[in-house]
């Protein structure tokens, strides 16, 4: 019995994945089971990366300042 790194695992189920998608009819939908094949991947929370992203842009802006002119 062969057993696959979870590299080749990710590698087939995204190639069965597009080759789904090629051959299904245009507006029709594809579904997969994922199962464990994404199971060790790195979770990041979007709301941590949306305020830093909002921090980057605008600064740490909470509001006009009075700059007393």
């Amino acid at each position: 019995m062969t057993y696959l790194t979870k590299m080749q695992e990710r590698k087939r189920f995204i190639a069965e994945f597009a080759r789904r998608l090629r051959e299904a009819r245009p507006g029709e939908r594809v579904y997969m089971r994922v199962g464990d094949v994404f199971k060790d991947a790195d979770i990041y929370s979007l709301d941590e990366w949306r305020a830093a992203r909002w921090a980057a842009v605008f600064g740490n802006d909470d509001g006009p300042e009075d700059t007393g002119r």
